[in-house]
Protein backbone atom coordinates (compact mmCIF):
# COMPACT_ATOMS: atom_id res chain seq x y z
CA UNK A 1 0.00 0.00 0.00
CA UNK A 2 2.79 2.40 0.91
CA UNK A 3 4.59 1.49 -2.28
CA UNK A 4 1.59 2.47 -4.36
CA UNK A 5 1.33 5.81 -2.56
CA UNK A 6 5.04 6.49 -3.09
CA UNK A 7 4.79 5.55 -6.76
CA UNK A 8 1.80 7.84 -7.31
CA UNK A 9 3.58 10.67 -5.49
CA UNK A 10 6.67 10.29 -7.69
CA UNK A 11 4.53 10.26 -10.85
CA UNK A 12 2.63 13.34 -9.71
CA UNK A 13 5.82 15.26 -8.87
CA UNK A 14 7.31 14.29 -12.23
CA UNK A 15 4.34 15.76 -14.09
CA UNK A 16 4.42 18.93 -12.02
CA UNK A 17 8.14 19.48 -12.59
CA UNK A 18 7.82 19.41 -16.39
CA UNK A 19 8.15 22.97 -17.64
CA UNK A 20 6.74 23.90 -21.02
CA UNK A 21 9.22 24.97 -23.70
CA UNK A 22 8.23 28.38 -24.95
CA UNK A 23 10.09 30.08 -27.78
CA UNK A 24 11.37 33.59 -27.23
CA UNK A 25 9.17 36.25 -28.80
CA UNK A 26 8.83 40.03 -28.81
CA UNK A 27 6.20 41.39 -26.42
CA UNK A 28 6.42 45.08 -27.34
CA UNK A 29 8.72 47.75 -28.74
CA UNK A 30 9.36 51.41 -28.10
CA UNK A 31 8.77 53.25 -30.35
CA UNK A 32 5.93 51.04 -31.48
CA UNK A 33 6.43 49.31 -34.80
CA UNK A 34 4.89 51.40 -37.60
CA UNK A 35 4.41 54.51 -35.45
CA UNK A 36 4.85 58.07 -36.73
CA UNK A 37 6.99 60.31 -34.49
CA UNK A 38 7.50 64.04 -34.54
CA UNK A 39 9.87 64.08 -31.55
CA UNK A 40 13.21 62.29 -31.83
CA UNK A 41 13.35 59.33 -29.42
CA UNK A 42 16.40 59.02 -27.18
CA UNK A 43 16.40 55.22 -27.11
CA UNK A 44 14.84 52.18 -28.73
CA UNK A 45 13.69 49.22 -26.62
CA UNK A 46 12.55 45.72 -27.45
CA UNK A 47 10.88 43.67 -24.72
CA UNK A 48 10.90 39.86 -24.95
CA UNK A 49 8.75 37.33 -23.13
CA UNK A 50 11.79 35.87 -21.30
CA UNK A 51 14.92 37.19 -19.60
CA UNK A 52 17.70 37.78 -22.11
CA UNK A 53 21.27 36.50 -22.01
CA UNK A 54 23.90 39.17 -21.40
CA UNK A 55 26.26 39.66 -24.35
CA UNK A 56 24.33 37.54 -26.87
CA UNK A 57 21.80 40.15 -28.05
CA UNK A 58 22.07 42.91 -30.64
CA UNK A 59 20.02 46.02 -31.43
CA UNK A 60 20.80 48.50 -34.23
CA UNK A 61 18.91 51.44 -35.76
CA UNK A 62 19.53 52.74 -39.29
CA UNK A 63 18.18 55.87 -40.99
CA UNK A 64 16.54 55.99 -44.45
CA UNK A 65 20.03 56.18 -46.06
CA UNK A 66 21.26 53.02 -44.25
CA UNK A 67 23.50 54.89 -41.78
CA UNK A 68 23.51 53.73 -38.18
CA UNK A 69 21.99 56.27 -35.81
CA UNK A 70 22.23 54.28 -32.58
CA UNK A 71 25.08 55.05 -30.20
CA UNK A 72 26.04 51.36 -29.82
CA UNK A 73 25.37 51.22 -26.07
CA UNK A 74 23.23 48.09 -25.92
CA UNK A 75 21.87 47.42 -22.43
CA UNK A 76 19.90 44.48 -21.05
CA UNK A 77 17.56 44.72 -18.08
CA UNK A 78 15.88 41.35 -17.61
CA UNK A 79 13.68 40.88 -20.67
CA UNK A 80 14.27 44.40 -22.07
CA UNK A 81 16.94 45.15 -24.68
CA UNK A 82 17.71 48.86 -25.12
CA UNK A 83 20.05 51.00 -27.24
CA UNK A 84 20.57 54.76 -27.09
CA UNK A 85 19.98 56.94 -30.17
CA UNK A 86 21.77 59.96 -31.57
CA UNK A 87 19.54 62.95 -32.29
CA UNK A 88 17.54 62.14 -35.43
CA UNK A 89 17.89 64.93 -37.99
CA UNK A 90 16.29 63.71 -41.20
CA UNK A 91 12.74 62.64 -41.82
CA UNK A 92 12.06 59.20 -43.12
CA UNK A 93 11.61 55.54 -42.34
CA UNK A 94 13.99 54.23 -39.66
CA UNK A 95 14.66 50.50 -39.39
CA UNK A 96 15.38 48.70 -36.12
CA UNK A 97 17.14 45.32 -36.40
CA UNK A 98 17.37 43.05 -33.38
CA UNK A 99 18.67 39.65 -32.31
CA UNK A 100 17.23 38.29 -29.06
CA UNK A 101 18.57 35.29 -27.19
CA UNK A 102 17.05 34.02 -23.99
CA UNK A 103 18.54 31.38 -21.71
CA UNK A 104 18.29 27.88 -23.25
CA UNK A 105 16.53 29.23 -26.35
CA UNK A 106 17.40 29.66 -30.00
CA UNK A 107 18.13 33.27 -30.99
CA UNK A 108 15.46 35.11 -32.94
CA UNK A 109 16.12 37.96 -35.32
CA UNK A 110 13.72 40.50 -36.69
CA UNK A 111 13.18 44.10 -37.57
CA UNK A 112 10.55 46.79 -37.44
CA UNK A 113 10.26 50.34 -38.71
CA UNK A 114 9.01 53.67 -37.47
CA UNK A 115 8.56 56.96 -39.31
CA UNK A 116 10.20 60.11 -38.04
CA UNK A 117 9.11 63.55 -39.25
CA UNK A 118 11.68 66.20 -38.41
CA UNK A 119 10.07 69.35 -36.94
CA UNK A 120 11.09 71.56 -39.88
CA UNK A 121 9.56 69.09 -42.33
CA UNK A 122 5.92 68.38 -41.81
CA UNK A 123 5.40 66.11 -44.78
CA UNK A 124 3.63 62.98 -43.74
CA UNK A 125 4.85 60.19 -45.99
CA UNK A 126 2.97 56.97 -45.58
CA UNK A 127 5.19 54.02 -44.75
CA UNK A 128 4.58 51.01 -46.92
CA UNK A 129 3.74 47.93 -44.94
CA UNK A 130 6.75 45.67 -44.66
CA UNK A 131 6.46 41.94 -44.75
CA UNK A 132 7.13 40.68 -41.30
CA UNK A 133 7.09 37.09 -40.34
CA UNK A 134 4.99 36.42 -37.30
CA UNK A 135 6.05 33.31 -35.51
CA UNK A 136 3.53 31.64 -33.32
CA UNK A 137 4.61 28.97 -30.95
CA UNK A 138 2.07 26.20 -31.02
CA UNK A 139 4.52 23.95 -29.17
CA UNK A 140 3.63 25.71 -25.91
CA UNK A 141 -0.05 24.95 -26.53
CA UNK A 142 0.73 21.29 -27.23
CA UNK A 143 2.83 20.97 -24.07
CA UNK A 144 0.04 22.59 -22.05
CA UNK A 145 -2.52 20.22 -23.57
CA UNK A 146 -0.35 17.19 -22.75
CA UNK A 147 0.17 18.45 -19.21
CA UNK A 148 -3.60 18.91 -18.65
CA UNK A 149 -4.36 15.46 -20.08
CA UNK A 150 -1.69 13.91 -17.86
CA UNK A 151 -3.21 15.63 -14.81
CA UNK A 152 -6.65 14.30 -15.74
CA UNK A 153 -5.29 10.75 -16.11
CA UNK A 154 -3.50 11.09 -12.79
CA UNK A 155 -6.70 12.32 -11.13
CA UNK A 156 -8.64 9.38 -12.60
CA UNK A 157 -6.05 6.86 -11.34
CA UNK A 158 -6.09 8.53 -7.94
CA UNK A 159 -9.91 8.35 -7.89
CA UNK A 160 -9.82 4.60 -8.60
CA UNK A 161 -7.13 4.09 -5.97
CA UNK A 162 -9.08 6.03 -3.33
CA UNK A 163 -12.37 4.28 -4.15
CA UNK A 164 -10.76 0.85 -3.74
CA UNK A 165 -9.13 1.95 -0.53
CA UNK A 166 -12.47 3.23 0.80
CA UNK A 167 -14.21 0.01 -0.24
CA UNK A 168 -11.58 -2.06 1.51
CA UNK A 169 -11.77 0.13 4.60
CA UNK A 170 -15.56 0.13 4.91
CA UNK A 171 -16.14 -3.54 3.97
CA UNK A 172 -13.84 -4.85 6.69
CA UNK A 173 -15.97 -6.28 9.46
CA UNK A 174 -15.57 -4.41 12.66
CA UNK A 175 -14.50 -6.33 15.70
CA UNK A 176 -17.29 -6.34 18.16
CA UNK A 177 -16.35 -5.41 21.65
CA UNK A 178 -17.45 -7.76 24.26
CA UNK A 179 -18.55 -5.97 27.31
CA UNK A 180 -17.45 -7.98 30.22
CA UNK A 181 -19.83 -8.07 33.08
CA UNK A 182 -18.01 -7.90 36.29
CA UNK A 183 -19.51 -8.87 39.48
CA UNK A 184 -20.24 -5.84 41.48
CA UNK A 185 -18.31 -5.59 44.68
CA UNK A 186 -20.47 -2.88 46.05
CA UNK A 187 -22.76 -3.70 48.88
CA UNK A 188 -26.39 -3.04 48.63
CA UNK A 189 -28.04 -1.52 51.58
CA UNK A 190 -31.45 -2.89 52.14
CA UNK A 191 -33.78 -1.19 54.54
Amino acid sequence: MKRAIHLLTVIFLTFISISPAVATSVVNTSPTAGSVLSVSPTAVTVKANANLLVGANDLTVVDPNGTRVDDGSVQIQGAVLMVGLKVLKSSGLYTVNYTLMAIDEEPITGSFTFLYNAPDEMALPTPSPAETELTTSSDANHVTDIFVIALMVFAFVLLIFLSRYAKQTFNTPTKSRKVSKRASTSKKIVK
